[in-house]
């Protein structure tokens, strides 16, 4: 860490020499393998583990979201490793309760920062409740926003996550504007002239944050980039079926950029 410089933007800079070193150009599959015994594992691990005394509630207000969207990709970088080639993330059986990182003295896993902080404590997808009680001392470092981009934001490290990328306070907008607009262009399928719109998985799991399916599609056609597509299921103005596509939970392992 250089001078001036926070534990926050250390570990953003670990995070963007992973993906520089080790991911394909998209961000979309890593090289999991060359990452174990690199440098920039140990850097990244380093970075984390100095988070431990560090209370991000210090940046300003967007800094706090843009804080919690590196350390989850970050986290879900390193516990990818524990994941053999081929494997799938979900049969592990603690993988997203697992404490992967300590900040400010308390432990969060991938749950934790994804459903507690940046959700507002929402229920994941197949739980009743939030992840942390309501009384639980890590609420206190909720973002004060909220914004459901950030559904695009969070690395998964399986075939179906959004890319891998760096967030930064002074552009979050714009960054997670391309990350929305890029997920969904990449997984959305209009069919059946406008009849059936195939969307992915977590649009399903968590329509409420969006307002309900309605929300949701309207979420999803205001950034899609086929306007005569888009068209089509205007014109059928509501008599359309949404479909789900599978969320494929098989690890990304795929060659790093260049190679």
């Amino acid at each position: 860490m250089t001078d001036g410089e926070s534990p926050g933007d250390t570990l953003s800079g670990a995070l963007q020499a992973v993906r520089e070193r080790h991911c394909d150009a998209a961000g979309l599959a890593c090289d999991y393998g060359g990452l174990a015994g690199s440098p920039e594992r140990a850097g990244l691990e380093e970075a984390l583990a100095a988070l431990e005394g560090y209370d991000p509630r210090r940046a300003p207000i967007p800094g706090l979201v843009v804080f919690w969207l590196n350390v989850y990709n970050a986290c879900s970088l390193v516990a990818a490793l524990e994941v053999q080639q081929g494997g799938e993330l979900r049969r592990i059986g603690d993988y997203f309760e697992r404490g992967r990182v300590r900040v400010t003295g308390f432990a969060y896993s991938l749950d934790d920062i994804e459903h507690g902080l940046l959700r507002g404590n929402e229920h994941r997808h197949g739980s009743l409740r939030g992840p942390l009680a309501r009384d639980d001392p890590r609420l206190a470092f909720t973002p004060l926003i909220y914004d459901e981009r950030m559904h695009f934001a969070l690395y998964t490290a399986c075939r179906s996550t959004p890319a891998l990328r760096v967030y930064h306070a002074g552009r979050l907008e714009d960054e997670l504007e391309r990350a929305a607009r890029d997920y969904l262009r990449r997984t959305v399928r209009i069919e059946d002239a406008g009849a059936v719109v195939v969307m992915p998985k977590p649009l399903h799991w968590y329509a409420k944050d969006f307002g309900g399916e309605a929300g949701v599609l309207e979420f999803v056609l205001a950034r899609l980039d086929d306007d005569a597509a888009v068209d089509l299921v205007d014109r059928r103005r509501g008599r359309l079926r949404l479909r789900y596509a599978e969320f494929d939970w098989t690890l990304n392992q795929g060659p790093p950029q260049g190679r």
